[in-house]
């Protein structure tokens, strides 16, 4: 949550928004890297920013990744995928228990559902904050 709210503080006037997945392990969340032309993310592109500041500078609306999602690995702290486009599955009964607008943030919550995925934030345009585990916004809690 505090990385969370470090992006949205250190948002720049074109900040388009973000997605981060936190995880274990990635092998039953489907992605797969975007690109922009002959330019392929890479997570040395960063530098030695810290993941709050390096997150915040590329999720511009002029950057070239600032679109799909962002893994950082739980057991090493690490930013491993940068502009990853998600497709978590949809449960059967997800129109009965799940409600929300806008792509990203249906997939955040989709995707937190899913087993190694141990939570999903976003930070919107604006600087809202939200944190989905198990299918639920605890940000909201906080």
């Amino acid at each position: 949550m505090i990385l969370l709210r470090s992006i949205a503080s250190n948002r720049c006037s074109d900040f388009s928004g973000t997605g981060v997945i936190f995880y274990s392990d990635l092998g039953k969340l489907p992605h797969l890297q975007l690109t922009t032309g002959n330019e392929k993310p890479s997570v040395t592109q960063l530098g030695d920013h810290d993941i709050a500041s390096a997150l915040a500078s590329i999720s511009t609306m002029c950057g070239p990744f600032h679109d799909g999602f962002h893994f950082i690995d739980m057991n090493s702290w690490q930013m491993t995928h940068l502009s990853q486009f998600i497709s978590p599955p949809i449960p059967h009964d997800a129109a009965q228990r799940f409600h929300g607008t806008g792509a990203r943030l249906m997939a955040a919550m989709l995707a937190s559902l899913l087993p190694g995925i141990t939570c999903v934030g976003l930070v919107s345009q604006g600087g809202q904050v939200h944190l989905f585990y198990g299918g639920v916004d605890i940000a909201e809690e906080n």
